[in-house]
Formats: C-alpha cells, sequence, structure tokens
C-alpha cells in the first residue's frame, strides 16, 4: 500500500488549467505539499499550473507510482488498462457514476474489478475522495484547495470513511474547530478493490497512526478484517451505516453496498472489541479520546466527579451509571484533604461540589480545583476523574496546564465538561488540546469517551477467539 500513501510520483488523469474543475484542485493539491513528481496528463494542453502536460499516460516518465483519475465513467476502465500497461502499481479513481448509479455504471465497475482480480494493478475507489495526509502535507484529492489556507492540526487519528464528501467535511470541521488532530484521511467510495481490510493491516503498521476511526456502508470481507483486528494493538472504532432497512436502501444508492444484518454486525463488533458508535461527532469524539488518554495500567471503572454545580454533578452521576462506570467511593483520607478546602459547614459529599469551597476562599488566591484535584487522583479507590470547567468567571478559573502534571503522573484518565463564554471557551478547548486533555460540551458525550477509555476494550489480550461464523458482513 505504500505506492498509495508514499509514491515517487503521481499522474493526474483528467488535469485541466480550469479553477472550476476537479481536475485542476487535484493538480493545486499535489502542488501544495508533495513532494514527489507531479504529471498532469491531458491531450488537449501542452502546460497545466506551470507543469509539462503529457497527452497520454504511456508518454508519462519514471517514477510514476500512482496516477489519479479524474474522467467520465466511461472512460476510466480503458484508462486503467493503460496504466496496467505503462506498470503503474497503483489507480486512484475519484470519478462517479459506477454501480451507485445504475445498471450501466454497474458494467463499469464490473471491468474495473476484474482488472483488480487479475493482480495487474490495485485500485482505489471509484467515486471517493481519495486520500489526505496531514502530517506529510499530502493531497491526493480534489476537495476545495483553499481548505488548505486552514493550518492542518497534525495528530494519531486516521479515519477510513466510504463516502467522499464526507471525509471533506470532516477535514474542514476539524481544521475549522481547531480542536482534533488527524493523522490521514481515506475515502474509499465503492470500494472495488482496495477497502477497510488492506487499510487496517497499513494502519496497524503505521507509525502516525495511534487510533483508527472506520465509517462503513459494507464490510468487503467482515472475517478478514476481524482476524485482522485481532493482530491490531491499537482501538478502532467503527460507525456503521445501513442499520435500519431504509438505511440499508439508502446505502444501496450512495456506493452501491449491501449493508448486511445489523444485529449480527454489532454482535461481531462486540464480540471483537471494536467500539461502535452510532453518529459522526460521536466517532470524532472517541477517536480523539482514545488518541489522547492511554489505557490505564489497571482495568476499573470507579470516577471522582470534581464539579463547580450540583446539578451538573447530579446528571453526571446519572450518565456515568448508565454507561456502565459507578460513582467512586472516596477514602477517608481524600475526604479529610477535601474538608480541609470546604466551610466548616460543608459535609463533604460525591459529586464532589466545589462551589462552596471557592465562595470561601475568594481573594486568597488558592488553587481548589488543583487541590481538590490532587486528592481525589491519589486516591486508590478513584480509577479515573471527570472534571467540569466554567470560563467567564474569574472564580471558578481552571488553566488547563495545570492538569498535565497531577493527571500524568497519576497514570489515571481525565476528562473535561466545559462551559462557560464562546470565546474563552473556544480558547481553553484549544489549549486543552495542546496539552493532551479531551474536553467536551456536553456531559453525556464526556462520559462516553470516559467509558471508552476505561473499558481498555480494544486490548488484543481481551479479544476471545471468534465464537460465532462470520463471513461477509
Amino acid at each position: 500500500m505504500d505506492f498509495f500513501f508514499a509514491p515517487r510520483g503521481v499522474a493526474v488523469i483528467g488535469a485541466t488549467p480550469n479553477p472550476l474543475k476537479g481536475g485542476n484542485a487535484i493538480l493545486k493539491n499535489l502542488l501544495s505539499g508533495y513532494r514527489g513528481e507531479i504529471y498532469p496528463v491531458n491531450p488537449r494542453y501542452r502546460q497545466i499550473e506551470g507543469l509539462p502536460c503529457y497527452p497520454s499516460i504511456s508518454a508519462v516518465p519514471d517514477p510514476l507510482d500512482l496516477a489519479i483519475i479524474f474522467i467520465p465513467a466511461p472512460l476510466v476502465p480503458a484508462s486503467v488498462e493503460e496504466c496496467a500497461a505503462r506498470g503503474v502499481a497503483g489507480v486512484m479513481i475519484e470519478s462517479s457514476g459506477f454501480a451507485e448509479t445504475g445498471a450501466e455504471g454497474f458494467q463499469y465497475q464490473s471491468e474495473l474489478r476484474k482488472m483488480a482480480a487479475g493482480k495487474r494493478i490495485r485500485i482505489w475507489g471509484p467515486n471517493g475522495m481519495g486520500l489526505v495526509d496531514v502530517k506529510h502535507d499530502r493531497i491526493f484529492s480534489f476537495m476545495d484547495p483553499r481548505a488548505r489556507q486552514r493550518e492542518w492540526i497534525p495528530g494519531d487519528v486516521s479515519l477510513v470513511v466510504q463516502s467522499g464528501l464526507l471525509s471533506a467535511t470532516f477535514l474542514f470541521d476539524i481544521m475549522s474547530h481547531g480542536l482534533m488532530g488527524v493523522s490521514k484521511v481515506c475515502s474509499v467510495g465503492n470500494k472495488v478493490d482496495v477497502n477497510e481490510c488492506d487499510l487496517l493491516e497499513y494502519f496497524i503498521g503505521d507509525p502516525d497512526t495511534r487510533v483508527i476511526g472506520f465509517y462503513l456502508e459494507s464490510f468487503a470481507d467482515g472475517r478478514r478484517f476481524l482476524e485482522i483486528r485481532r493482530r491490531c494493538t491499537k482501538p478502532i472504532v467503527v460507525l456503521k451505516g445501513g442499520r435500519t432497512r431504509k438505511g440499508a436502501e439508502a446505502a444501496l444508492s450512495h456506493t452501491a453496498s449491501l449493508a448486511g444484518n445489523h444485529r449480527i454486525i454489532a454482535g461481531a463488533l462486540a464480540q471483537s472489541a471494536i467500539i461502535e458508535v452510532r453518529d459522526f461527532r460521536q466517532m470524532t469524539d472517541v477517536c480523539r479520546t482514545l488518541a489522547m488518554m492511554p489505557p490505564p495500567d489497571a482495568p476499573g471503572n470507579r470516577v471522582a466527579v470534581l464539579t463547580f454545580s450540583g446539578g451538573a454533578g447530579i446528571v453526571s452521576a446519572d450518565f456515568i451509571e448508565e454507561n456502565g462506570l459507578r460513582l467512586a467511593d472516596l477514602s477517608e483520607e481524600t475526604r479529610t484533604a477535601l474538608r480541609g478546602l470546604y466551610p466548616a459547614w460543608m459535609p463533604v459529599a460525591h459529586p464532589i461540589d466545589l462551589w462552596p469551597a471557592l465562595e470561601s476562599h475568594i481573594g486568597q488566591n488558592v488553587n481548589i480545583f488543583g487541590l481538590a484535584l490532587e486528592a481525589v487522583l491519589a486516591d486508590p479507590g478513584v480509577d479515573a476523574v471527570f472534571l467540569h470547567a466554567f470560563t467567564g468567571n474569574a472564580h471558578i478559573r481552571i488553566d488547563p496546564t495545570d492538569l498535565v502534571r497531577p493527571v500524568r503522573e497519576s497514570g489515571k484518565p481525565a476528562v473535561v465538561w466545559q462551559t462557560g463564554r464562546r470565546e474563552e471557551s473556544f480558547s481553553f478547548q484549544q489549549q486543552a488540546l495542546r496539552c493532551g486533555i479531551p474536553v467536551f460540551t456536553e456531559i453525556g458525550r464526556a462520559v462516553e469517551c470516559l467509558a471508552a477509555v476505561l473499558r481498555g476494550r480494544y486490548r488484543p489480550e481481551t479479544i476471545p477467539a471468534l465464537g460465532i461464523p462470520v463471513g461477509p458482513l
């Protein structure tokens, strides 16, 4: 798969000087960061974007490992045949108009499948948006080149998305909010050849990937996917589209995918220690949390809640129980430490409402949240901490940099629910990202993500041998 991710030379079949066309966007994206050879291919032009343009793929010089194809679907099979004859290792077909459109498109896709089955060439797509590698600044896609004007946030999460525009919207959303780092985003489309199994196997050995997220409308080979998963020490998060009858019908018209029986799929994923999610934001939130928070050294589900609001603490307790976790029973040492922060009339309870302590120390420059955090992290009966933060009130101010040392030294995961003024909230979230502390704007989502970390279900030793028959899912 290296020739897809790190090719020495890339040809763009369907390159054009028209700035409104995808063939031009692909070229501009390549020029923005890719450091290998770039070869526009179009018999109508001699030069595009300052590069020599070649009349055919056979005229392109070496080195050439990858061809990105963006021409009408009826012309694609012949173009792939020419690439195979030229000795190109792989093609990335970003054109649409294949099996997702009906009988004629299905025929074109069948021709591609036969070429791939003959092992003459590897085929990525069709009907996808290609590949974006944030860490190496490579954009093999027709996504809007203006997106690159925003600063990339390199991270450890790689996403495989069976949807073209969705993969682009992930990047736009992530970049515009600035709250998540990304390694790679792969849009695989109709998966005529390269599929989620190939990419999972690749990411096992990818040093830039710590967590792998999938949006899939079908599994090309369910058994192979689960067998590869058993060799993977990295967390895997799956959002499966087409769970219902109508959703499956929509998947068929989108990427020609047979969605399968979701009850069987869900059981197989759970048995294989794969975290299943139900929407896109949840998928990215779980992925970024797992990338920031390694699994705890010892399994446990006891959570300490530090809050500035009794009501928020109550809601947190509900979500904690609903997610299979439980409020920690605080030790007497911890309670004694907390009593030293509280006014005399305030008993220590859990969730730990720190507002009375904050109010009683106004003007005294006492870091109430920091002291309480260190107390609960030192408690052997606490496996994780859920901290509530409010921005916009000087008396409840928390600095994310103050959280890093005690959390890392304890080896216990900690997540933050944060609310408050918009500008201060955004600044807090960006600072927390740099510190490696996951921040959420919803209590329920924060607890879901903390539960994913605490369960540690993705550890290979927790995966039993497959006990149910699993064929193509």
